[in-house]
């Protein structure tokens, strides 16, 4: 007999963890959003602030794993930095860093935080640029991840 009520308590006891655990099944996170503070024009040899504010919802990420900006000029992805953002406040971070050379520059926020992984990118001028000199970026995001080590 104390088999049995033995069973019954685990067959209960897993019957209620199985409806804990399907709560809110099928629901999907809020997303996690990236959006860059930083100015689209620079100096060539100014210090520029690298920002972005990472939300999700209407609640700032405070504990983001992962955020670094890859930047890279015109035409020259393989030769990007990786460049490690420090959190500042209220999800904003952040990382200091200088165009030394006239140009278009592309930013890009690797995020990862609350399981998700983000990749917005921008656009940065520095200088007054030949037109002729700026290459779209065509490049992989596959190719940053790689350089990242993920």
């Amino acid at each position: 007999m104390k088999k049995w009520i033995v069973l019954l308590l685990v067959l209960l006891l897993a019957a209620c963890g199985e409806e804990d655990s399907s709560a809110g099944a099928g629901e999907m996170p809020q997303e996690v959003k990236v959006e860059f503070n930083t100015e689209e024009t620079a100096d060539p040899g100014e210090e520029v602030l690298l920002s972005a504010t990472i939300t999700q919802g209407t609640e700032a990420v405070e504990d983001a794993d992962e955020v670094v900006f890859e930047v890279w000029q015109s035409g020259a992805r393989e030769n990007s930095e990786m460049l490690e953002a420090t959190h500042t406040q209220d999800g904003i971070y952040e990382h200091s860093w200088t165009a030394e050379e006239e140009g278009l520059y592309f930013i890009q926020a690797h995020t990862t935080a609350r399981r998700m992984h983000v990749m917005p990118k921008m656009e940065l001028t520095a200088g007054d640029p030949d037109p002729e000199s700026i290459v779209p970026d065509d490049s992989e995001d596959s190719d940053a991840m790689e350089k990242m080590g993920h």
